[in-house]
């Protein structure tokens, strides 16, 4: 009787350990719920089940973006002797001036020289993200022994080269790229709050220009304009309701748990020759991209890159550099 007694009170302090190990805090998990519920609405943090009502969400969308921010190719080193040998380098930069404009150019890289203590030379990362596009355009071809002209070719043509996420090591910048990922998908939630919020400013300003106009309405409007008045009144109502700090949660949960539909990444693969004209397979190099389609639906083809640091370029060198560029 003693053992089974012993025994069963082992069990009740097993099983209460074990509880005890399931919710146990977790402080990274903690700060990261913390970042999350400050984007959206600090008041979170007093509208109850903070911070255990988001963990779950929270944990899966940052697992999701972390696994994308492995995904995104690179580093690619960026020198002017790696642009006259990789492919990838001369079809993202039509020459080695424009990519040390993109670098050293950038407002990114010199706020962020500006704030660090780096030396020339100095190692840097970061992501690039840059707009893709197709042109027709008409060149000439060999074919044979002999050349044509005046043919209709398509050309790869990128632009819109933009800088973020630099950071002294590429493990760095990879964590700030999962969050900066994480943030596009706060960003839609916020998007939906604010159309929510909108929505109801609408329905309160209809809803007095409504009382206004009954004021003074004759008994024949009177009827049609109380029956709009309801039906006003009921939207403004679940519009309200929605608008409620304990449905914030459940707009997490509709984003953070399927990040999968509000951001992704794509891999494409194209043939490409020296001048960026498309080609078919076998007779241009084979270029691997990969594309980020996010909360506007347009596609950014994004890669690690690589770097020394530039040094900070002064506002003379800026003005210069602006003057050249305006010449071409």
């Amino acid at each position: 009787m003693q053992t089974e007694r012993h025994m069963a009170k082992n069990g009740f302090w097993k099983s209460l350990f074990s509880s005890l190990q399931r919710v146990a805090p977790n402080p990274e998990l903690d700060a990261a719920v913390e970042r999350v519920v400050d984007a959206i609405d600090p008041k979170l943090k007093l509208a109850g089940g903070y911070p255990q009502r988001y963990r779950q969400a929270v944990a899966h969308a940052l697992a999701y973006t972390r696994d994308l921010a492995r995904q995104v190719p690179g580093p690619v080193t960026i020198n002017r002797e790696a642009y006259t040998k990789d492919p990838f380098i001369r079809a993202i930069f039509a020459s080695p001036d424009e990519f040390q404009a993109a670098l050293c150019m950038s407002r990114a890289m010199q706020d962020y020289l500006k704030g660090h203590t780096c030396t020339i030379g100095s190692q840097l990362y970061a992501m690039v993200g840059m707009r893709r596009r197709e042109k027709g355009v008409i060149g000439m071809e060999v074919i044979g022994d002999s050349v044509r002209h005046d043919v209709a070719q398509t050309a790869v043509c990128f632009s819109d080269h933009t800088l973020t996420n630099i950071a002294n090591s590429e493990a760095g910048t990879r964590d700030q790229l999962a969050w900066s990922f994480m943030d596009s998908l706060l960003g839609q939630v916020s998007d939906r709050i604010e159309q929510l919020k909108q929505a109801k400013q609408d329905l309160d300003q209809k809803r007095g220009e409504l009382m206004a106009r009954l004021r003074s309405a004759d008994p024949e409007q009177q009827a049609h304009l109380q029956a709009e008045l309801d039906r006003t009144l009921a939207e403004l109502r679940e519009a309200t309701e929605k608008l409620d700090l304990r449905r914030y949660a459940d707009y997490l949960d509709a984003v953070l748990l399927q990040p999968e539909a509000h951001l992704r990444l794509e891999a494409a693969t194209l043939y490409l020759d020296d001048m960026g004209i498309k080609r078919n397979n076998g007779n241009g190099r084979e270029i691997h991209f990969v594309d980020m389609i996010g909360r506007d639906r347009r596609r950014w083809s994004i890669a690690l890159l690589h770097c020394q640091s530039p040094g900070v370029v002064s506002m003379t060198d800026r003005l210069q550099e602006a003057s050249r560029w305006m010449d071409i």
